[in-house]
């Protein structure tokens, strides 16, 4: 099904630039979201504040190493997607 966002933007009464920078800002949002929820996640199952604290207590056994190791490289995964995502809300917000 294509999108029509000329008639979209009609509809709602705002310009099609605009309603797809709100539409990226919206979808951008929700990323953040899931992904912090993620890293809450982690942090909540393994009781750490960090991804080096992880990493410590993988390194001295206080935390079995599988499946810790894959958390802790989603983790910094998920911290550099926020980090991207951030980067382009800022962008958007800044766009006139």
């Amino acid at each position: 099904m294509a999108v029509n966002l000329a008639e979209i933007s009609r509809r709602l009464n705002i310009s099609p630039e605009e309603l797809v920078k709100r539409s990226v800002l919206s979808f951008v949002a929700h990323e953040i979201r899931q992904a912090e929820w993620e890293i809450s996640d982690i942090k909540e199952r393994y009781a750490v504040s960090s991804p080096s604290e992880l990493e410590d207590g993988i390194k001295n056994k206080v935390v079995h190493s599988h499946p810790a190791w894959e958390d802790l490289i989603h983790w910094e995964n998920l911290g550099d997607y926020v980090a991207r995502l951030r980067a382009i809300e800022e962008e958007l917000k800044l766009a006139a």
